[in-house]
């Protein structure tokens, strides 16, 4: 979207004024990056990312929230959203804690979410999917189009980590991810 509103605002103002575009060729086109990636998936790469995969999301169990009142006969699937506001303080705490365990503050942030679904359910195996931009290479970054991909984040939160172990295991995975 930001590419999008960019480019748009640029034109606009260019197209106003009686010029022409002032937009740069593309170095790359999406259908690049297609066949960029199918060409790179291939062989023994997509044999090991696909063992991988297969591993990880081998078993995958089901996430058995607690419910706090009965569900209605028909299912709708409607959602909410709850938003909150982490204080500077706060923030800037888990960015020095994150520094101090070697882990980004997505993977701190993970960890707590996960330590949070471990609580409610008391299952060991927590799975949580989060997409990624997948823009990798900087030619992307000017091109229009679905690079989103969603990782799997599966992580054993058995035997009873400290939090500081359980930053390990989530590293490990977002990483290996």
């Amino acid at each position: 979207t930001g590419v999008f509103i960019r480019e748009l605002t640029t034109l606009y103002r260019a197209f106003s004024a009686g010029l022409p575009s002032p937009l740069p060729e593309l170095p790359i086109q999406y259908a690049d990056f297609s066949v960029w990636q199918n060409s790179y998936l291939q062989g023994e790469t997509l044999k090991k990312r696909l063992a991988y995969w297969q591993e990880a999301l081998q078993n995958l169990p089901t996430l058995a929230m607690p419910t706090d009142h009965r569900r209605p006969i028909q299912q709708t699937f409607n959602g909410a959203r709850e938003s909150f506001t982490l204080s500077w303080e706060l923030t800037a705490g888990l960015q020095q804690l994150s520094r101090q365990e070697g882990v980004t503050l997505f993977m701190m942030l993970l960890a707590a979410f996960q330590t949070l679904l471990h609580r409610y359910t008391e299952q060991e195996d927590i799975v949580v999917g989060s997409p990624i931009a997948n823009r990798n290479r900087p030619e992307l970054e000017g091109l229009i189009g679905f690079f989103v991909n969603t990782l799997v984040l599966r992580t054993d939160l058995s035997g009873e980590p400290t939090f500081q172990e359980l930053l390990q295991r989530v590293r490990e995975v977002t990483l290996s991810a």
